[in-house]
């Protein structure tokens, strides 16, 4: 624009505002205006807006102005396309001018709406006023409340919080917020509740309850974390979320510590119906020197109970099935592994054989069974056999002159035998033999080879060439004899016994050979001294047996209570009675000249069965002397034992008084050399009160170890008070020693026992000197 324009323009609005301000003497009509302003327009001198209809003109600034004043007029928010009918203004001009309205005033377009800050202060009071009423609220209900987007409120909120809206926001969900007191109203309620529960209960229940919306309980619950109130702990944040008290955790814990403490082990399966969801973590995490087996995990107290059986076992000469022993939970792999791990501890100790995995048989059990094979004397008629049949002799034929009749039919036959016996012998090592009559598979474990061993396997030692040509016994006929062995019922119940009978054949063919070789060089007819012999020790046996039982019978009468007297007679009958009976009938009935039965071997049974071949008034006297046996009257076990011994030709001696004197001494002089020699507490305390009782009756008396506290009694009124205080408190001592479960108090009682124990046998050698300075 040129400066002749802009002046023409002053002029023309100098001559504008003078028609204004005077009166009107000429009238411009409405198409001269609209001529006019066309005009400026167009000269670019004016710019002006006009209206939807057309009739009316706004400038730019008047439009701002007009907006500013509706903005206002609506209390801080209009809507854009509204705002445009109310100004009768086009909407693209209206839009047009918001970046400036934004950039003056701070005003904000939202979802087509003009919004200031005057409006934002005012919803951020409102929404104050609704979290004091409401205690709290979230952006999806203030846009719906707002018709607003969330984001837009969120910023609102954020903006002002701690300022207009006194509020919290919740850490786990931004566009939730809370008040103070809605916070501690619900952490009152979740305190009272979960300190309510006592075991496991899923957090829905407690919502329910409680009527609490899910953030608000996880809201409060952090809280009392953070303020360390709470007491109990959650298994997740989703889902079947669960609160455990710790009252539950720790009763949890204990139960699990005590079952480990008395049971020495800990199920698996226990744990998880316990509520753990992972039992082999929780044990390897709290419990570090358990042995983890499949279905348990098994602690040292167990393991030493375990090693002590096999140990027990193999010193005892016996077997122990581990199944038998172990807590019925286990399953045959736990006690494979378990005895894996306690023959590892025994590294150095004597091996036993080990069949089905569970069972453990020892050398010195083997021994025992191969015993009644000799003691009932059937190796030795397998023996007589060999020998009448001539294959014995026929066989040491072959090794003086190296020849034999049908040499190649018999070592056809034997060789044979041979190869299936040593087939038996490897599938035996190799442990898997299935044998049994459950089939179960077996595993054995040979002692370690000798020396000897490797001749025989070369084929160089004399002894395996006649193993292999002379076959006394074959692994069924040995099942077939072990199975009349009551006392190996537990082996064949668990399938052992086939196994065993295999294992013992070759050592059972060997054993009767030798005694072959034996009886093949005695002569056929037996010494008339050495029965002589033995004739005369048996009496002298029974005489002595006899002679105690009177000397006892005289002690029993002593107590004053019949009871008493019963059980003591019931258990001299058993211990010395039983001696008696199997010897007196182990001589009746081999008077026939056949080969007596070993009075050890004899049980009631077998009794019954001897007095089937005894005829007469033996076995009139014989069948009497077994029922008074289980009677409770030595007198008539004594009178039935005379007229037994009688009739067979035993005993037929008078009483002798002098002989009783010699007998009492020689047994006072045994007890105080079993006493001053024994160091395990309670037989010393039953040797002690033994002696005691003879030195303060004059009377002999033998019982067993239950009928201590008994003799006790009985002595206290031939003791001082303070040699009874002495006896009871060691005996106190010996019966908390059995209940006790600790073992610190178990070597704080053994070293009681063991420090007390001089004193008890002071009290027993002096005691006669006592008795001899009162007097």
């Amino acid at each position: 624009m040129t400066a002749v324009d802009w002046e023409e323009v002053k002029r023309l609005a100098a001559d504008f505002q003078r028609a204004q301000l005077t009166s009107t003497s000429q009238v411009l009509s409405e198409r001269n205006c609209v001529e006019i302003i066309t005009k400026l327009i167009e000269s670019n001198l004016l710019e002006v807006i006009f209206t939807t209809d057309g009739r009316e003109y706004i400038t730019p600034q008047y439009l701002l102005k007009e907006i500013k004043d509706e903005l206002y007029v609506n209390g801080g928010r209009i809507n854009l396309v509204e705002l445009a009918k109310t100004l009768n203004v086009d909407l693209n001009h209206i839009t047009a001018r918001i970046p400036e309205i934004e950039k003056s005033s701070g005003c904000s377009i939202i979802m087509g709406q003009l919004i200031n800050k005057t409006y934002q202060r005012t919803i951020a009071e409102e929404i104050n006023e609704r979290l004091q009423r409401d205690g709290q609220i979230t952006t999806a209900d203030l846009t719906k409340l707002y018709d607003l987007p969330g984001d837009f409120l969120q910023s609102v909120l954020e903006r002002n919080l701690g300022k207009i809206i006194k509020a919290k926001q919740d850490k786990s969900d931004s566009r939730v917020f809370f008040t103070q007191a809605f916070i501690e109203k619900c952490k009152g309620i979740v305190r009272g509740a979960l300190r309510a529960i006592t075991r496991p209960t899923q957090v829905s229940a407690i919502l329910e309850a409680t009527d609490l919306q899910e953030r608000d309980f996880y809201y409060a619950y952090d809280c009392l974390v953070e303020d360390k109130q709470m007491f109990g702990s959650l298994t997740a944040r989703q889902g079947n979320a669960t609160f455990i008290p710790q009252m539950y955790t720790k009763q949890q814990s204990d139960w699990v510590h005590n079952f480990y403490k008395q049971n020495g082990y800990l199920e698996y399966d226990a744990l998880s119906r316990l509520g753990i969801s992972d039992p082999v973590s929780f044990v390897r995490r709290n419990y570090s020197d358990l042995l983890h087996l499949p279905t348990c995990a098994v602690g040292p107290q167990l393991l030493d109970q375990i090693e002590a059986a096999v140990e027990d076992a193999i010193s005892s000469n016996s077997f122990v099935d581990l199944m038998m022993i172990v807590p019925s939970i286990f399953s045959p792999e736990d006690v494979a592994k378990v005895l894996e791990a306690v023959m590892k501890r025994s590294k150095g100790k004597s091996i036993p054989l080990i069949f089905s995995d569970t069972v453990l048989i020892s050398e010195g059990f083997v021994q025992e069974v191969l015993k009644p094979f000799t003691d009932k004397g059937i190796v030795q008629k397998k023996a007589q056999q060999a020998i009448n049949d001539g294959s014995y002799i026929q066989l040491q034929m072959e090794k003086k002159l190296g020849r034999s009749l049908g040499k190649e039919k018999i070592d056809d036959n034997y060789d044979s035998k041979a190869d299936k016996k040593e087939e038996r012998r490897k599938k035996a090592g190799s442990g898997k033999s299935g044998g049994g009559t459950q089939g179960r598979e077996t595993k054995t474990k040979a002692a370690p080879k000798k020396k000897g061993r490797s001749r025989k396997e070369s084929g160089g030692s004399e002894n395996e060439v006649i193993d292999k040509k002379l076959e006394f016994f074959t692994p069924e006929e040995i099942e077939g004899e072990l199975s009349s062995n009551k006392n190996l019922e537990d082996l064949e119940d668990s399938g052992v016994l086939t196994d065993l009978a295999r294992h013992i054949t070759p050592l059972l063919n060997k054993i009767t050979y030798e005694n072959t070789a034996r009886l093949f060089e005695e002569t056929l007819v037996s010494g008339a001294s050495q029965r002589r012999k033995a004739h005369v020790e048996l009496e002298n046996k029974l005489e002595n047996w006899l002679l105690e039982l009177k000397l006892t019978e005289r002690s029993i009468k002593l107590f004053p209570f019949a009871d008493t007297q019963s059980r003591l007679t019931a258990s001299v009958l058993r211990m010395v009675g039983t001696e008696v009976v199997n010897a007196i009938f182990s001589y009746a009935t081999s008077a026939d000249g056949s080969s007596p039965v070993d009075p050890k071997q004899i049980t009631a049974e077998m009794r019954t069965k001897l007095l089937a071949d005894v005829n007469g008034d033996l076995h009139d006297a014989l069948a009497s002397l077994h029922k008074t046996l289980y009677g409770n009257s030595l007198e008539e076990f004594i009178a039935s034992a005379e007229a037994s011994l009688s009739l067979t030709g035993l005993l037929g001696r008078k009483p002798d008084k002098k002989k009783e004197k010699q007998f009492i001494q020689k047994r006072r002089e045994y007890l105080l050399s079993e006493l001053s020699i024994e160091t395990t507490p309670a037989l010393v305390l039953q040797l002690a009160t033994l002696t005691l009782f003879q030195a303060a009756t004059g009377h002999i008396l033998q019982v067993s170890g239950k009928f201590v506290p008994t003799i006790l009694a009985f002595l206290k009124p031939h003791l001082k008070d303070e040699e009874n205080a002495i006896l009871q408190a060691y005996q106190d001592k010996l019966l908390k020693l059995l209940s006790v479960d600790s073992e610190e108090m178990e070597a704080e009682l053994k070293t009681s026992l063991g420090e007390e124990m001089p004193k008890i046998k002071d009290l027993a050698l002096t005691y006669k000197k006592l008795v001899q300075k009162e007097n």
